[in-house]
């Protein structure tokens, strides 16, 4: 049943409701048809406020990718030493475990976009060096290898959350926790 709703909030249901779908089936598994219809649209419809499957990708990958940096982030300071780099990756995990159906999402869309002829590849490198070098610059300016730290620590977590998604009965937190204890709070 389609239903009148003001564009901002019908841009959200479209993202929110593309952002499950493609977390399921990928965004090769999904048509613009399903799209469209899960969202209560005509494909004219959806493509009014997206002008391609495509821009709807990139718009589902940049509203994650804002959300969580103004949930984790914010306006903060850089983290000064290795217990605010734990807060901060910390709180990041805990909402990360929160958003399953996100983590999932993310995880297929970056594997599926290792292709470069798929519409992502490019957001997904630029966003590998954003990522690296917000982390360098806002966790590890503390860190006397601020650039190797950063995509340690993305290797990390990536690691981590594909064998979390494939194991939900991996305790994600206590496996961060053994990890930061072992690299940044032992003595050696």
């Amino acid at each position: 049943m389609r239903r009148r709703l003001p564009p901002d909030q019908r841009r959200e249901e479209i993202l929110a409701t593309a952002t499950e779908l493609i977390a399921v089936s990928g965004f090769n598994g999904v048509s613009l048809g399903a799209f469209a219809a899960a969202c209560g649209l005509t494909k004219a419809g959806l493509l009014h406020h997206f002008p391609s499957k495509e821009d709807l990708l990139i718009a589902v990958l940049q509203r994650r990718d804002e959300l969580d940096t103004a949930a984790v982030i914010g306006g903060a300071e850089p983290a000064a030493d290795a217990a605010a780099f734990r807060r901060v990756v910390t709180r990041l995990i805990r909402r990360n475990l929160e958003q399953r159906s996100i983590v999932q999402l993310y995880t297929v869309l970056s594997a599926e976009a290792l292709d470069p002829a798929h519409p992502a590849h490019d957001y997904f490198r630029r966003r590998l060096a954003a990522s690296r070098s917000l982390l360098a610059r806002q966790l590890f300016g503390w860190h006397p290898e601020p650039g190797l730290a950063a995509v340690e620590l993305l290797a990390f977590l990536d690691g981590l959350q594909l064998n979390w998604l494939r194991d939900p009965t991996i305790d994600f937190v206590a496996q961060w926790e053994a990890y930061v204890n072992v690299k940044y709070f032992q003595s050696p």
